[in-house]
């Protein structure tokens, strides 16, 4: 399953036909996740500290982050979507870090230990169980001790090709 969603994911990204970006920093939920972002840094001094994008996709996100003040790194498993997210941030004038690689696999990755703030927006949807355990155990071990995560998931439904998606026993089971 794995392989089959990423040949998927990484086809999408080849073509250009990435619809689960396109206005996905916009509308009802931007301002939700800002708020997050705000009781998030009302808890810390600048710097912020680093942050970890999981499944950072063009890097849209990424950018946000980056522009609140953090040092992001983005991971993705497309070389398209990381080669996507590096001219993004470029365009933008943000400094931040892109990798390619498994979310799942994040140490492999090169991803190091420290992470203060983890957002994973409409990525652990993406995954199998197994690969959901897989990235609670990564994220426990790149995560600094006051990490925050932030979770942005579909609710379940039939959605194939796309993700399934999750809820919050999902979370807990992984997490």
């Amino acid at each position: 399953a794995k392989r089959a969603m990423s040949l998927l994911y990484w086809m999408f990204y080849q073509a250009g036909f990435t619809p689960w970006e396109e206005g996905s920093a916009e509308g009802p939920a931007r301002a939700q996740i800002a708020r997050l972002f705000e009781r998030e840094e009302r808890e810390r001094r600048q710097p912020y500290g680093a942050a970890l994008d999981l499944g950072c996709g063009s890097g849209i996100w990424s950018v946000i982050v980056a522009r609140r003040g953090w040092q992001v790194t983005g991971v993705h498993v497309v070389p398209k979507a990381v080669t996507r997210a590096r001219d993004g941030a470029k365009a933008a004038g943000v400094a931040a870090r892109f990798v390619c690689g498994d979310v799942t696999a994040l140490q492999s990755a090169g991803i190091e230990p420290g992470f203060r703030l983890i957002v994973d927006f409409e990525c652990f949807n993406h995954l199998s169980d197994t690969q959901r355990q897989a990235v609670g155990r990564e994220v426990s071990v790149v995560a600094a001790p006051d990490a925050t995560l932030l979770v942005l998931a579909w609710i379940p439904a039939r959605r194939w090709p796309l993700a399934p998606g999750a809820d919050r026993r999902d979370l807990a089971t992984a997490f």
